[in-house]
């Protein structure tokens, strides 16, 4: 069974770093690796605060970090909480700017477990495509590796992916390549499959020689299907999605991440398959986990709803580029930590263009969310809640 441990209040930074971590040993598995392109580096680093640096730890010669969230649900800015703001992307880049100035020859490596784009009751409105359109960007932008589709995604696929448009859209906002699912698949001819799966090929000063990282993700379907109009993708079976897109994934990857979106028995059924390294979780109802926790040949951990906190999972690696050991933390994301001046923009940018969008949605006719789908409603709520 997983063990869920729900983070009762924040990791602040008189705590240090050492002590936020919870670590799990491995044996065998062959690992080189990591770096992204959005894990680059410069030879001057910049100063870090000390209660950034507090925050992210000491360098203990982890060769790379795999920063995960989720449910972020559109929104790039923080959660809006009167009494403790949390989250954004901004707050989120900064960090990794003190994980970089720290350990300048450690890559970080960003993923979002699911639920990236934001529907206003199951129906996608003039103002979420606006929202959907700039994370799209932001996440282009910030050098994100992948972003696993979930079952809210389903009004947004059929704009992005509908033919023969998924060009043009592709090109437009190129991170739409970057979006996988394994267990969503068309109904209808119209529209075009995500990826199943991508590899990412990566390097580091610690290991020594690149690897292959491999990601794919499935989701549970809606809970309330009834609520969900008919509009031109499947969610299948997660698990006989699995059993057909990991052999070949496998084949081409070193390390194996699925990305899960969904409650805990789903979570053990894919740990129960052959071919896992690691998972992560997600679901905006479920607690997240601190411990790395081991199910099968699988570690997992989990992402902290609206990714108020952020998942920094750290990789250990024998000499000969095997993983040792893997520590997690789940780090506040709030004002300890100065803003990304460039995510900062984006998410101010992008809340400008939003702002615009609903005006002119109050006094626009009904729009339908693309090819087959339902028209749109009065306008009533969007983004995260």
């Amino acid at each position: 069974m997983i063990r869920k441990h729900s983070m009762v209040g924040r990791v602040r930074p008189a705590i240090t770093a050492t002590a936020l971590f919870c670590a799990v040993t491995l044996f065998g598995g062959v690992f080189s690796s990591a770096c992204s392109s959005s894990a680059s580096t410069t030879k001057t680093q910049p100063a870090v605060s000390p209660a950034l640096a507090n925050l992210v730890g000491k360098d203990d010669g982890y060769a790379f970090s795999l920063m995960y969230g989720a449910d972020v649900q559109g929104n790039l800015n923080d959660c809006g909480c009167p009494k403790h703001p949390q989250g954004g992307l901004a707050w989120r880049m900064g960090y990794v700017d003190g994980f970089k100035a720290v350990s300048p020859d450690a890559p970080a490596i960003q993923v979002d477990a699911g639920r990236i784009f934001a529907t206003t009751v199951n129906v996608l409105q003039p103002y979420d495509r606006t929202r959907n359109n700039w994370v799209l960007k932001a996440y282009q932008q910030s050098g994100f590796a992948v972003a696993n589709l979930s079952y809210y995604e389903l009004p947004q696929l059929v704009e992005l992916l509908v033919k023969p448009d998924v060009d043009v859209k592709k090109k437009e906002y190129p991170f739409i390549d970057k979006l996988v699912s394994a267990n969503i698949k068309p109904a209808r001819a119209e529209f075009s499959a995500p990826r199943p799966f991508l590899v990412e090929t990566v390097t580091s000063k610690r290991a020594p020689k690149p690897i292959r990282l491999g990601f794919t993700g499935v989701t549970m379907a809606d809970p309330n299907p009834g609520a969900t109009p008919n509009i031109g993708y499947t969610v299948e079976d997660p698990i006989e999605s699995l059993k057909k897109t990991l052999p070949e994934l496998r084949k081409e990857s070193d390390v194996v991440v699925v990305l899960v979106y969904g409650e805990a028995d789903l979570v053990q059924k894919v740990a129960a398959l052959e071919g896992i390294d690691i998972i992560i979780s997600a679901h905006n109802n479920g607690a997240a986990m601190m411990n790395v926790q081991k199910l099968g040949n699988a570690s997992v951990v989990s992402a902290f709803q609206q990714t108020k906190q952020l998942g920094d999972l750290r990789f250990y690696l024998t000499a000969d580029g095997k993983i040792k050991e893997l520590k997690n933390s789940l780090p506040i994301l709030d004002k300890e930590i100065p803003k990304n001046p460039a995510a900062e923009k984006l998410a101010t940018d992008a809340q400008t263009a939003i702002e615009e969008s609903q005006k002119s949605a109050m006094n626009a006719p009904q729009v339908p969310a693309g090819p087959g789908s339902t028209p749109s409603v009065a306008p009533k709520s969007s983004g995260q809640k």
